[in-house]
């Protein structure tokens, strides 16, 4: 009976030897096999960040030092008075959820006070903003101190861009003016009704193109509203927000750039990037991965070609 019992036990035991020994392997392949098809799911769903993070000021934090909220993602800078005031907040005005600004001047000397929401773009959101559609909605509110358009008491609404060397000012205005330019800032006048919303295009490709600036990897885009030390009283803004939209034709001075990393990040069939051609049998590989199949090539000036099989090392 101990014999038995004995017995058992060692079978037992060399049976769970064996279970233990089978297990480190499956659990191995179990996670390879978890890894792989994660791996091939984010492949399938690679996703950048949008060129302009919340838009629409959706996420918002506590700030005491202002008596209230503001938006989290944007970097917020202000300066002013002692008597002035600055007021951030959600607001609804004119059936559009808004992000309103409000600077009260109190008038007792001539410093400007302003409000600056900016934030760093750089790297592949920084291109991609250059390829796509800008647009902004915006209303101004006339001075609660002289009943007046905002833009002739002293206040100025504004979007900046800088990229460290070049500095554009899209200026929101009730009469239109022509650009003013200098070798390394331009300021564009947009014509925006008092007292009700207005979309404008922020052309940043049209206005680096007529400048011959070269578009940068890096650029800070801001919100800015000031009131000078003469503009007593309230002045108020609001931003419905930004919006980002691909473009129907890209321009060229980024097509290129554009095309080939949209190619080189594609993961379907053979992976080619192609330096140049100019017809379907002209095939000049500047790097690649071996592979069968076929793939629509990209051509340096544009052109849609088939560049069909595709069996050999590049």
């Amino acid at each position: 009976m101990v014999q038995s019992r004995a017995g058992e036990d060692e079978n037992g035991a060399s049976n769970l030897k064996h279970v233990r020994k089978l297990t480190a392997p499956l659990s191995a392949v179990f996670l390879i096999l978890v890894a792989g098809f994660a791996f091939t799911h984010l492949q399938a769903k690679t996703e950048y960040p949008p060129p302009i993070l919340d838009p629409e000021f959706n996420l918002w934090g506590s700030n005491p030092t202002l008596g209230g909220k503001t938006p989290m993602v944007w970097e917020l800078e202000y300066e002013k008075s002692v008597g002035d005031q600055i007021l951030l907040q959600e607001t609804v005005t004119a059936d559009k959820k808004a992000l309103e600004i409000q600077i009260f001047q109190d008038g007792s000397d001539d410093n400007l006070t302003y409000v600056r929401l900016g934030q760093t773009i750089e790297g592949i959101r920084a291109r991609a903003l250059f390829d796509e559609e800008v647009g902004i909605w915006v209303l101004l509110q006339a001075s609660c101190a002289c009943k007046g358009p905002i833009s002739g008491q002293g206040s100025i609404f504004e979007i900046e861009t800088n990229d460290g060397t070049h500095t554009l000012d899209f200026l929101f205005v009730e009469t239109a003016a022509e650009v003013s330019i200098s070798p390394s800032h331009r300021t564009i006048f947009l014509q925006t009704p008092m007292g009700e919303w207005g979309y404008h295009s922020i052309d940043l490709v049209g206005q680096y193109r007529n400048a011959q600036w070269k578009p940068p990897d890096r650029i800070s885009l801001s919100i800015v509203f000031s009131a000078s030390g003469s503009a007593t009283g309230w002045h108020t803004a609001y931003v419905h927000g930004f919006s980002v939209t691909k473009k129907t034709t890209l321009d060229p001075m980024r097509q290129h750039d554009t095309m080939f990393s949209s190619l080189s990040t594609t993961t379907l069939g053979a992976l080619y990037a192609l330096d140049q051609c100019t017809d379907p049998s002209q095939e000049t590989y500047l790097s690649g991965i071996r592979s069968s199949g076929t793939l629509n090539g990209v051509c340096h000036k544009g052109l849609i070609v088939d560049c069909r099989e595709l069996g050999r090392s590049a």
